[in-house]
């Protein structure tokens, strides 16, 4: 799940440049036809059971919702918002998800999970604020934003549903990539490119959306498929937090967007807060102690 957070946090300020010389709409469907193009060479390759009447109608759900909806929407909201403001909503999940998890699905929920939620949550907001000073996002930008964080949501409850069923997480990521590039597909026909034409894209943006598509969008749904069979709703939204200092950290590496000293306090909360729980976890005596 790590791994598939540090890639979600890299796609945040690599949109960002891509976007700065290509329309969202396209880029969003050549992105995520890369990445199933990719995904159907490697099922085609392993040839585990991708039929659809096996697979059921969970994955096309999934891929309405994540990376469908979500892709869309965030990366229309990035070209009218900042990216570390972008990365700020994804934790609010942690705060939502616990609950929705004890309701729809019947998992406990976890008082140290949910208290450290709340103190990733705070630093996220402290980053927030400090972003305003500097390149923070606009009202729209952020509300689109928004509404596909909450796409993402309800794809994280599928998600484990789907897990506990015991699905490949292979065919399933392939499956939603697919489904998502239908959708993406008819929104782009519904709302036409505008913007820089795609035959003056650069080829370091060419490079980028490689990147995006062939690695992130190919790679992180097989990790985070395969993470949520082991890992309640909880847990991973509030590994999910990463995705916001891990964003600010790279946007400042790569896009200039400036860090403040009280930009780097927040990083440091949050990411102490998302490693509380493991960390608690294993210095409890049971956990270090052998059973008599």
């Amino acid at each position: 799940m790590l791994a598939a957070v540090f890639l979600w946090s890299s796609a945040t300020p690599a949109s960002k440049y891509v976007l700065e010389e290509m329309p969202a709409a396209e880029f969003v469907v050549l992105r995520l036809s890369l990445a199933a193009v990719a995904l159907w060479l490697v099922v085609l390759a392993m040839r585990p059971d991708a039929r659809l009447r096996v697979v059921g109608w969970r994955p096309l759900v999934m891929g309405l919702l994540e990376p469908g909806l979500v892709t869309f929407l965030v990366s229309l909201g990035l070209t009218m918002t900042s990216p570390v403001s972008a990365s700020v909503f994804w934790g609010v999940t942690p705060l939502i998800m616990p609950l929705l998890g004890r309701i729809v699905l019947g998992e406990p929920i976890e008082p140290i999970v949910l208290g450290a939620a709340v103190v990733a949550f705070g630093g996220i907001a402290v980053l927030a604020w400090g972003q305003t000073h500097h390149g923070g996002g606009s009202l729209m930008g952020d509300a689109l934003v928004a509404g596909g964080i909450m796409a993402s949501v309800l794809n994280g409850l599928i998600a484990r549903r789907n897990a506990q069923a015991g699905a490949s997480p292979l065919v399933t990521a392939s499956w939603q990539l697919t489904t998502a590039c239908c959708i993406s597909a008819l929104l782009l026909a519904v709302l036409p490119a505008q913007g820089p034409a795609l035959s003056g894209v650069g080829s370091t943006t060419l490079g980028v959306l490689l990147y995006l598509g062939l690695v992130v969008s190919a790679g992180v749904y097989i990790l985070s498929n395969y993470a949520v069979r082991h890992l309640p709703v909880a847990r991973m939204s509030l590994l999910g937090c990463v995705t916001a200092p891990l964003g600010a950290a790279l946007s400042a590496l790569f896009l200039g967007i400036e860090i403040s000293a009280l930009d780097i306090a927040a990083i440091a909360l949050v990411i102490g807060a998302v490693a509380l729980p493991t960390f608690l976890k294993f210095r409890s005596p049971a956990a270090v102690e052998p059973k008599r």
